[in-house]
């Protein structure tokens, strides 16, 4: 195959008023025509960095070293910004993590696709231009192109955009295109479409793919090769087949046994300890073995840098002890057994009681029945726009339902004002997605934690005891308390967020995709400590997330939203190993596969965003997108029945009829009924 772009020996480091900081060392890495190279670590590994300074996208603070840099046989070392911008977007593209950064608000969606042919081709008519938009937009499956060309990123959803940011990478014919983590913002449906169309793209194009990301499964679903970087070094590259089969390097075995899969529950995930080195010049001899099972404090691991050595065929690794690493069996360091099912509680902590919320003439909520449990953990699903975030919002009562009652242990928060509804929000606590933006920078984590109780008016004593006490429970040192949240990481902020949301022993926690910021190896940490602080508290926790793989192992029951009412919801195991509505079915068979052999042509994957919540289809909401739909389904609303199983529930008039539900894999894959 020929090597479209080849670095060898690329070293990358910042100027900074503290000194130079080296970032990336000593990285090498080829793509061929349509091949697709994943790039994988966690964030600060050099992932991004690498990328942009091979495409010579780094500011003038960046000190850019290789021994080759070269595009299509061209030397790119030392290039200047015009020789750059005359291949970006013509012989290589980007697509970044977050379309609405990536696109001009300000431009039509047109102007913005043609834009990259405008300037590599600026006599190119315009009537070229826009048939040009409007073939890209079809391309990447975009409906209605001619009409779409002309509206502004505001006017398309999340998963439109980043089509829209593909079709203008596309634009121009480049042979290589980087995408660098562009599905971590889109719901797993929508991620599920982009994946799919990214893998077709480059296979029509013979387009070489560089996929960027710290998503295992996304790279099990659509790479052939994979480049594992830590602390700006690669540790290993592979065939995807032998990464997930014989994982040479150490970090890369943690990686894939600290994930939480779709699959059967085990016991508590294998979570890497401790945290990556802060730059690539920060540790002596292998920067990994501080964290590493496989080293046992040798002093080779301490003091030498491995080389990246071949231990099979296209399958390198940078340690010393490869051969132990390849002797012991993926998951051999693992809790393997199911969880056992917990008893839970018959004390109702939250009760949510036919509950709507409308907003104008868009209904967020639309009859909402939930019981959440002492010691429970519910987990709850669903799409961007499905009513996760109202229903947590209701049941803080920050917001009062429409219609329905709120209770929080014995207390309806109907008519309740003023100190009486602060005393009953007290019971109920939220922890956040992003722990940057949820904690006061200005704060000491000492303050943050303390204020709810300060605000309670516990006394001095009381609060510091607490504070103590609650910085034990989440892992964290004393040392922490007089720190701001600058000084930590992403973990350690998480873990001061949920140590803040339990100070007043509240009876309900709800989560609101708590791990959803953080890479996988911290990921694991926090769904470890939350097992534990579920067991020592016994609260009631909601855990809000569309990472399917961890709301499965934290949770005892799960709930299916989709605008605005639950269409599904039981027991955990039931429902994801008998989902019976199709909409739960679309959801588990977009998750990122566990095993490239685990791809399958015939899963259900829906097209198209849900529709519109000011204008809900009649009947059932989801019959626009399913393909099993009947007439009856568009005259009738459908209830949420028990089925066979236990309290199994599902809101579909053919939850019953296996025969149909088959149909979701072997049958059509257009809606049946129209919407």
């Amino acid at each position: 195959m020929t090597a479209f772009f080849q670095v060898e020996n690329l070293r990358v480091g910042f100027r900074s008023f503290r000194g130079r900081k080296q970032v990336v060392d000593g990285v090498s890495f080829t793509v061929a025509a349509g091949e697709k190279l994943g790039v994988v670590g966690e964030s600060g590994s050099g992932k991004s960095v690498t990328m942009l300074a091979s495409m010579g996208l780094l500011g003038s603070s960046a000190i850019i070293k290789a021994d080759k840099i070269e595009l299509r046989g061209r030397d790119m070392r030392g290039a200047s910004g015009r020789q750059w911008a005359q291949v970006l977007g013509n012989e290589i593209s980007m697509v970044f993590q977050n379309p609405m950064t990536s696109l001009n608000p300000s431009m039509r969606i047109g102007e913005q696709i043609s834009e990259p042919i405008e300037v590599h081709s600026p006599a190119t008519p315009r009537a070229d231009l826009q048939a040009t938009a409007e073939r890209m937009l079809n391309e990447v499956s975009i409906p209605n192109p001619a009409l779409r060309v002309s509206q502004y990123p505001h006017e398309f959803s999340g998963g439109m955009r980043q089509r829209a940011v593909i079709g203008m990478a596309l634009s121009n014919a480049p042979a290589i295109v980087v995408a660098d983590e562009p599905t971590t913002a889109l719901d797993v449906t929508v991620q599920a479409q982009i994946v799919s169309l990214m893998g077709d793209l480059s296979t029509q194009r013979d387009l070489a793919l560089i996929l960027i990301t710290h998503d295992l499964g996304l790279v099990a679903e659509s790479v052939d090769r994979v480049m594992i970087m830590y602390a700006g070094r690669v540790v290993e590259e592979t065939p995807v087949a032998n990464l997930f089969d014989s994982p040479a390097h150490p970090y890369t075995r943690a990686l894939l046994e600290s994930r939480p899969a779709t699959g059967a529950r085990r016991g508590r995930l294998n979570a890497i300890p401790g945290f990556p080195p802060t730059s690539a010049d920060a540790v002596s001899g292998c920067p990994f073995h501080p964290r590493c099972a496989f080293s046992k404090d040798r002093e080779i691991c301490r003091t030498t840098r491995p080389a990246l050595t071949e231990v099979a065929e296209g399958q390198r690794a940078a340690c010393h002890f490869t051969d132990e690493v390849l002797a012991t069996p993926v998951g051999a360091t693992v809790q393997s057994e199911k969880t056992e099912k917990r008893a839970i509680s018959q004390d109702v902590v939250l009760n949510l009681e036919g509950v709507r919320k409308s907003f104008g003439a868009v209904n967020a909520l639309n009859g909402v029945d939930l019981q959440i449990h002492r010691g429970e953990t519910l987990g709850i699903a669903g799409e961007s726009g499905c009513g996760k975030s109202t229903l947590a919002r209701v049941a803080m009562g920050l917001v009062a339902p429409t219609e329905g009652r709120v209770r929080i242990m014995d207390t309806d928060l109907a008519g309740l004002e003023g100190r009486a509804l602060r005393a009953a929000r007290r019971n109920v606590q939220m922890v956040f997605q992003d722990p940057t933006s949820s904690l006061d920078r200005r704060m000491t984590i000492r303050s943050i934690i303390a204020e709810p109780m300060v605000i309670a008016k516990w006394k001095k004593a009381d609060i510091a005891r607490r504070t103590d006490e609650l910085m034990a429970q989440v892992g964290l040192g004393a040392q922490f308390l007089d720190a701001y949240p600058s000084e930590m990481s992403g973990g350690q902020r998480q873990r001061v967020g949920i140590a803040r949301a339990l100070a007043l022993e509240p009876d309900v926690v709800i989560f609101d995709e708590p791990t959803s910021a953080l890479d996988v190896s911290i990921q694991a940490q926090i769904v470890n400590l939350l097992d534990d602080l579920r067991a020592k508290t016994n609260a009631g926790y909601a855990f809000i997330a569309h990472d399917l793989g961890v709301l499965r192992h934290v949770s005892d029951r799960v709930a299916i939203m989709y605008l605005g009412r639950i269409v599904e919801i039981g027991d955990v195991d039931e429902v994801f190993e008998d989902p019976r509505h199709p909409y739960t079915r679309a959801l588990l068979d977009s998750a990122p596969v566990d095993h490239p052999d685990l791809r399958r042509d015939d899963a259900f994957k829906v097209e198209g965003a849900p529709p519109d919540p000011a204008n809900i289809p009649s009947g059932c909401a989801f019959r626009t997108r399913c393909p099993i739909a009947t007439e009856k389904c568009a005259q009738t609303v459908p209830a949420l029945v028990a089925l066979s199983q236990g309290n199994h529930r599902a809101a579909c008039h053919y939850a019953d009829d296996t025969e149909r539900l088959a149909q979701l894999t072997d049958g059509p894959k257009a809606p049946a009924v129209p919407g």
